[in-house]
């Protein structure tokens, strides 16, 4: 029997995996970089030197190096892929295993993005919201901002998993289900948007009258398209796109809908028991809630700086107050 090569195992792969659109897709790309190179190889024949040798040599469009994160990206993809091969009695051993992730050279200011905590100030939380095209996105985006829900949470989620402004997180990261709560604002938000929600009809398919009908609009996706089908992560990201149009991170970077949950997080260490915090945002492992007493501490800092500079704008150098001029008279009156 003729040895697959890895070209068409990859299809295989690909195929068998379970899981949502974006992840596939995403899985997908990584692994037509992996083909173009090993396509026509069987995959006893390769072997972990190589394997380094072709994460080193990953490159973006324009030549230049990949970054920490999308090289341990493409280390991870590739580890399942063989990961997946054992699985099927078509290798023995995994090759990757022997080589080392890379580390981020701090000499060169390279960080592994899961060690950046973006957070959002809530001048720009208001922002986003206002922006919002419609109440089911304003609905979305402060659940996220006030119930520390992650992206793929919030939108498996269905009508009759919220009571009385609880929240049963059945489908959480690693299969966990937890408990977490509706802000009594995002609670006003959740009833107005059931008011214009398009029924799930998936649900109401399973209705033979119209009063069955009726009494199952409330059921089923909680967050809809305008065709009454489940809103996807595709989707929501763009309409969080569109809502931060032309805002952006203090370091340039563009807004993403998770740093809504981040701002969850942040806004809350220090101020409730870590612990707490914890089950909250579903974190395993507690050192994850830890890293955002770190960012919170940055926070503490930048706030007092501010203050800071703005108590000592009333003073000059000699440290004595000082009056202010005519022509600080005629901007504030311009403001007003």
């Amino acid at each position: 029997m003729k040895e697959e090569q890895v070209k068409d195992l990859v299809e295989q792969y690909v195929e068998s995996l379970e899981k949502d659109n974006d992840t596939i897709k995403a899985y997908r790309l990584d692994l037509e970089k992996f083909t173009a190179t090993y396509g026509e190889t069987k995959p006893l024949e390769i072997k972990s030197p190589e394997l380094k040798v072709y994460l080193d040599a990953l490159t973006t469009r324009t030549g230049k190096r990949v970054s920490v994160s999308t090289q341990n990206r493409h280390y991870a993809t590739i580890s399942c892929f063989f990961n997946w091969l054992i699985k099927q009695s078509k290798l023995i051993e995994n090759p990757i295993k022997n080589v080392e992730r890379r580390k981020p050279n701090k000499d060169l200011g390279e960080t592994n993005s899961k060690d950046i905590i973006r957070y959002l100030d809530r001048e720009i939380v208001g922002q986003i919201m206002a922006e919002s095209k419609s109440i089911r996105e304003e609905f979305l985006f402060d659940l996220l901002y006030s119930s520390g829900l992650r992206i793929s949470e919030a939108l498996a989620l269905n009508v009759q998993d919220i009571r009385n402004g609880v929240i049963q997180v059945r489908a959480g990261k690693g299969n966990r289900a937890r408990v977490t709560y509706m802000s009594q604002h995002t609670e006003k938000l959740f009833r107005k948007y059931l008011e214009k929600r398009v029924p799930d009809r998936s649900v109401l398919f399973q209705a033979t009258t119209i009063e069955e009908a009726q009494a199952l609009r409330n059921e089923g996706a909680l967050f809809t398209t305008n065709n009454g089908t489940r809103l996807g992560y595709h989707r929501a990201n763009q309409l969080f796109k569109q809502a931060s149009k032309g805002i952006k991170n203090p370091d340039s970077t563009p807004l993403t809908i998770h740093q809504l949950r981040h701002t969850f997080c942040t806004e809350r260490v220090g101020h409730i028991d870590i612990r707490v915090l914890q089950k909250l945002a579903g974190h395993s492992d507690i050192r994850t809630t830890l890293r955002y007493a770190k960012v919170a501490d940055i926070v503490a800092r930048e706030q007092f700086d501010k203050y800071d500079r703005e108590r000592n704008a009333g003073f000059n150098d000699s440290g004595e107050f000082k009056l202010p001029t005519q022509e600080d008279f005629e901007k504030a009156t311009a403001l007003v």
